[in-house]
């Protein structure tokens, strides 16, 4: 019965991007060619390409869905949320180096430094330096309190698949950034966390396959059967889903799901609910934020006047009352000074000094200059993207207002998901943020008998190809990869401005 054992096991992660090509470049053909293949015959092949999608993205088995948790994301997100009192922004490090060091360890190798962060932001300091600050925290805890939290480090730690498999994770880890989550997605998942006990982690890591699967249902809903195939098929190849795996974490896809869902409720002609759910994801992470600026800028232009204006009007508000009462709620929870700590830990986790080879944005596309690159980034390469940041930010604002002024040609839903493009213009985010590209996906897919949107969704599944092509052909070259990926976006930018003044000219002749 050795083939049960496979099925079970299924393949690697490497395996699994390999087919991904192939899938991709199959979508992006199909997308091309959708206005002369048979309606039926379209159907078949969009449902088989996504079923094999699914099937690939849970890696040909079913450990990967439905046994396999990522504990390095859930050190971060389950482990601080939980103990949030004791740890706050600043000491799951030293908290858990030191449980490592008080239980035989350290477990796994790890390096003389370890990434501390404070008032004064991120910095390194030695592995001493955290054991003497984690006597400090343990400090903080019960004796009871320090027993299960200990607990818990171990189990998430030397119990659970991860460190062991690959034992640099360890030392990676803790040179990372620390716990970022947003004041107001802790109100939620510190309830959540607090419930379940660590043996049933499992279970939290089904919230966010269930948010996703029902926002991938509003797209059926107000875009027919297709349109939701060609989103589900986008997030099981796209490589900004390589990590964490949908499973396998709990909270980090809920943010995305809200935006899909958004953007389906607009098409639907529910303004006020799309807004509640864009305030949601971004009280969770801020960013989505900006998916506002196409409701906002067509309020401007339309000075509060007809239809299309007074649903902008709407998501504006819809937005405005969850955000204030999740904030609000924040600053009940954990206190005014910890939402501003946050605020000012992520500005500096955002410079250009802590910049990492998995960031993506205009300005990482502008410092490219197309060789191939390693891996890690240096200081040097921080420094040059640093320095075009400003040009970055002053084309995206040009292209804000530009492709601002010709939104009141468009849909209600497509002034809204084009706000991914903002996102890559303005900011420089790690690439698994970058599965918010689904909101475009979603408007294009819903209607491909438009050319605009068969060349434009076919480019999004290039950029896929690529991106799983290089992590296959190139896998020790991530700043090659994130440097043309970058550039990938910025033609989508253009190409979807052409587009958009293009519908405008043809409009204002009419």
């Amino acid at each position: 019965m050795s083939w049960l054992g496979g099925l079970v096991e299924g393949v690697g992660r490497p395996q699994s991007e390999m087919v991904k090509i192939p899938l991709a470049a199959l979508a992006m053909i199909l997308a091309l060619g959708w206005s002369w293949i048979p309606p039926l015959r379209r159907k078949q092949v969009l449902f088989t390409l996504t079923l094999l999608g699914l099937l690939n993205y849970a890696r040909w088995g079913t450990r990967t869905p439905f046994e396999r948790v990522d504990t390095y994301d859930l050190f971060h997100y389950y482990l601080n949320a939980r103990w949030f009192d004791q740890l706050g922004y600043f000491d799951l490090y030293p908290a858990v180096i030191r449980v490592d060091h008080d239980n035989g360890g350290p477990k796994f190798p790890e390096t003389r430094e370890y990434m501390a962060q404070d008032e004064t932001g991120h910095h390194w300091e030695p592995i001493s330096q955290a054991l003497s600050r984690g006597t400090e925290v343990k400090a903080k805890f019960s004796e009871e309190e320090w027993k299960l939290f200990s607990h818990e480090v171990l189990v998430l730690q030397r119990e659970l698949k991860g460190f062991d498999s690959d034992k640099s994770l360890w030392a990676q880890m803790i040179g990372d950034h620390g716990f970022n989550g947003a004041p107001g997605w802790l109100v939620v998942a510190r309830p959540l966390a607090s419930q379940v006990p660590v043996e049933a982690i499992k279970w939290l890591c089904w919230i966010d396959p269930l948010l996703v699967g029902a926002a991938i249902g509003l797209v059926g809903w107000a875009y027919g059967s297709e349109g939701a195939a060609w989103t589900a098929l986008f997030l099981f190849l796209s490589y900004s889903n390589r990590w964490p795996t949908i499973s396998w974490s709990y909270l980090r896809y809920e943010w995305v799901a809200a935006l899909i869902a958004a953007t389906a409720l607009l098409k639907k002609g529910r303004p006020l609910a799309a807004g509640l759910l864009t305030g949601w994801a971004a009280a969770a992470r801020m960013f989505p934020a900006v998916w506002l600026w196409g409701p906002g800028f067509r309020v401007l232009l339309a000075r509060f006047k007809g239809p299309a204006a007074r649903a902008s009007a709407l998501v504006l508000v819809g937005a405005a009352l969850s955000f204030a009462a999740i904030e609000g709620a924040a600053v009940l929870d954990i206190g005014p000074h910890l939402v501003v700590q946050h605020f000012e830990n992520m500005e500096d986790h955002v410079s250009a000094e802590q910049l990492s080879s998995r960031r993506i944005g205009l300005s990482v596309g502008l410092a490219y200059d197309g060789k191939l690159l390693p891996k890690a980034i240096d200081n040097v390469r921080r420094a040059k993207i640093g320095s075009v940041q400003a040009l970055a930010l002053g084309l995206g604002v040009g292209w804000l207002v530009l492709t601002g002024l010709l939104l009141r040609h468009t849909r209600d839903d497509e002034a809204y998901a084009f706000g991914f493009v903002p996102f890559f213009l303005l900011t420089t985010a790690s690439y698994y943020y970058y599965v918010a590209r689904a909101t475009l996906v979603v408007v294009h897919a819903g209607d491909l008998e438009r050319v605009r949107n068969r060349l434009l969704l076919a480019l999004l599944f290039g950029i896929e190809l690529f991106g799983n092509l290089s992590e296959t052909a190139w896998p020790g070259h991530r700043l090659f990869l994130i440097g043309w990926t970058a550039w990938g976006l910025a033609a989508y930018a253009v190409l979807l401005t052409a587009f958009l003044a293009r519908e405008a000219w043809v409009s204002r002749r009419r």
